[in-house]
């Protein structure tokens, strides 16, 4: 079995610190995740908004029971500098076990779906999406 790879997702430029935490609403227009990068200390002074629209599955894992623990796999890419204990907190996962969870029956409304993990200090967030998603940086929520 082909391992699991994971690659930098680079929607925007910029990203260089860990991200604190994730808000996610989920509403008639799709799915909206907004990465927190402002509560890091010495962090970016910016959130990430991401909305990928309507999706087909995502799925919200405290950091040390998200199933990647115990998927054989590629190491993922990670920050640099004084964060390069970090992973790099916005991926796409090739070859992934969950997206292969799916049947083609089921995904058949969203064809080419792309399963992307994002990952915080506390939560990984998994999204499959067959839309290009649109990212900005946004002021502070609070």
């Amino acid at each position: 079995m082909e391992l699991e790879r994971y690659e930098k997702w680079e929607p925007v430029e910029g990203i260089k610190t860990p991200v604190y935490c994730a808000f996610i609403n989920e509403d008639y227009d799709g799915l909206t995740v907004t990465l927190i990068f402002s509560d890091i200390l010495d962090g970016l002074d910016k959130d990430l908004r991401i909305h990928f629209g309507r999706v087909p599955a995502y799925t919200v894992h405290e950091e040390f029971v998200h199933p990647w623990n115990t998927y054989t796999a590629e190491p993922a890419p990670t920050l640099e500098g004084r964060w390069d204990n970090f992973n790099f907190p916005l991926l796409v996962v090739e070859n992934s076990v969950w997206l292969r969870s799916f049947s083609e029956m089921q995904l058949l409304p969203y064809p080419d779906s792309i399963h992307y993990h994002l990952v915080t200090l506390d939560q990984t967030v998994d999204v499959l999406c067959n839309n290009v998603p649109e990212a900005s940086w946004v002021e502070p929520l609070g």
